[in-house]
């Protein structure tokens, strides 16, 4: 299991399907399946930049998981969120080794990517709330996974699609022995 963290607008999707596409992996949106949700209370706090309940995405991550076989390696993009989440990811290691990837990039660059992909919950006030959102759960959330033995991979995500890719790619052969 290959855990793809980082900011909204720090490249995660595009890297994650990137990943999951040279190696052949199977990919898990968790904002793609949240957004999906036809419940219009979730649907109105997603677009103002609220975080859902973690009981909310665990089902919905716990869902996802269990449609993939397990002999098949698992991409997952923006998952967890909370410590809440982390704790409940790191009790499943009994779905394969989970590995890291953080995509950290700087908050001019981050509001510039985002304004740009003009989807509905991308206005500067959600934007903001994210991002604040974001950095106060970041920390404990890489604290847990470094606490269970868990390598975290913090990757430069200014550096464009091609060498962020590079990046990751050197990372999992180097790390862990996958041969791409």
């Amino acid at each position: 299991m290959i855990i793809f963290l980082g900011v909204a607008g720090s490249g995660k999707s595009t890297q994650s399907k990137l990943l999951s596409e040279s190696l052949g992996y199977s990919y898990i949106s968790v904002g793609e399946l949240l957004r999906k949700i036809s419940n219009q209370q979730i649907q109105k706090k997603m677009y103002s930049g609220d975080m859902l309940d973690d009981n909310i995405v665990i089902d919905v991550v716990e869902d996802a998981i269990k449609n993939i076989p397990v002999s098949e390696e698992v991409i997952i993009d923006g998952f967890p969120r909370t410590l809440h989440q982390a704790e409940w990811i790191v009790a499943k290691r009994d779905l394969g080794l989970i590995r890291v990837i953080n995509i950290e990039i700087n908050l001019p660059e981050i509001i510039q990517r985002l304004r740009a992909r003009a989807r509905p919950d991308d206005n500067v006030e959600a934007i903001r709330k994210r991002i604040d959102e974001y950095n106060s759960s970041i920390n404990p959330i890489l604290e847990e996974f470094r606490s269970n033995n868990i390598c975290v991979c913090n990757i430069d995500g200014s550096l464009g699609p091609k060498e962020v890719h590079e990046q990751i790619k050197k990372y999992i052969i180097e790390n862990h022995k996958v041969e791409i």
